[in-house]
């Protein structure tokens, strides 16, 4: 995950939703480097005239020159990972779908409040700074599944009556470390629909305005 300060200190300018680096290179040849909202990394090289080099491009493309190019635009890209890059705290793709919805949706981002457990994340309303989501990686077994491999799972809030009626053991489950009566706990390893886990997110976040934690 791109980090914004990481990216302005390493040079980089905001411009609208992205962040836009430039830098002479080889022979007058300029790169640009574009980092859009998603964080999609898109390169384009300019001559002195402002005319596009795309010969690195190709693949058939051999010589010299053009290696340097493609050789000191790999050194650099990988640099700047290096430099501008966290470590991604979320590993399933459903959670990382999840994240992407909230931001869109709500305009949240995970707030990580405990060192000893980087993958455990709150996320909050701003009106009223109760939580409505928290990702936490667990062991499958500590739910009461087979395996001790870690899983991902959400917790968000539901009206008691409801978990009652649906809690099972393999797809519901009540709150892991949060109120078993208010909290339902799920599976971010495709068990279930992006639409139904976006849709109980939604009823999580209105939930949050009268819920106590």
């Amino acid at each position: 995950m791109w980090n914004v300060n990481k990216l302005l200190r390493c040079g980089f300018d905001l411009d609208g939703e992205n962040f836009i680096r430039r830098q002479e290179i080889i022979n007058e040849l300029t790169l640009t480097i574009i980092i859009d909202g998603r964080g999609s990394v898109t390169t384009k090289i300019f001559d002195a005239d402002g005319e596009p080099y795309t010969l690195h491009l190709v693949e058939s493309a051999s010589g010299k020159f053009v290696g340097s190019v493609k050789a000191e635009c790999e050194r650099i890209l990988k640099d700047i990972r290096e430099q501008c890059f966290d470590e991604e705290n979320f590993k399933a793709a459903q959670t990382l779908r999840l994240v992407e919805y909230i931001r869109e949706t709500f305009n949240d981002k995970p707030e990580f409040l405990w060192e000893k457990f980087p993958n455990f994340a709150v996320f909050r309303r701003k009106d009223n700074n109760k939580w409505y989501a928290v990702i936490m990686s667990v062991p499958k077994n500590k739910l009461g599944l087979d395996g001790a491999e870690e899983l991902e799972i959400l917790n968000v809030r539901v009206e008691p009556a409801e978990l009652d009626e649906i809690f099972d053991g393999e797809k519901y489950f009540r709150g892991w470390h949060m109120n078993k009566r208010s909290w339902l706990t799920v599976r971010l390893d495709e068990t279930l629909t992006d639409d139904e886990l976006c849709a109980r997110l939604g009823r999580s976040h209105h939930l949050a305005v009268t819920f106590k934690k």
